[in-house]
């Protein structure tokens, strides 16, 4: 294998990653886990711009997901990730 071929692999799977990161935006649950998944692995670097945009989505529309359908895991998981990627959430967000 080539540099140049193991470089185009390299985007092609960074492509993958940012083609399932919009697919989940539909599901916060599931976008939250792959984004959670993507931040674990110490690859978030690459796709910054649509971590930041999937945030940015969720926390405009926070008021719109209903907590009843989301156990405790990604209620602080959305807190945590929100937090970290520095919006201005309360803890008593979840309580509305």
């Amino acid at each position: 294998m080539t540099h140049a071929y193991n470089k185009l692999q390299i985007e092609d799977l960074k492509e993958v990653v940012r083609r399932e990161l919009v697919a989940a935006a539909g599901k916060p649950s599931q976008q939250l886990k792959f984004i959670d998944a993507v931040k674990r692995l110490g690859v978030a670097y690459h796709f910054e711009k649509e971590i930041e945009a999937a945030l940015r989505h969720i926390y405009d529309n926070h008021h719109h997901i209903d907590d009843k359908y989301n156990d405790l895991y990604d209620v602080s998981l959305r807190f945590r990730l929100l937090r970290q990627q520095g919006f201005n959430i309360s803890c008593g967000m979840h309580n509305q």
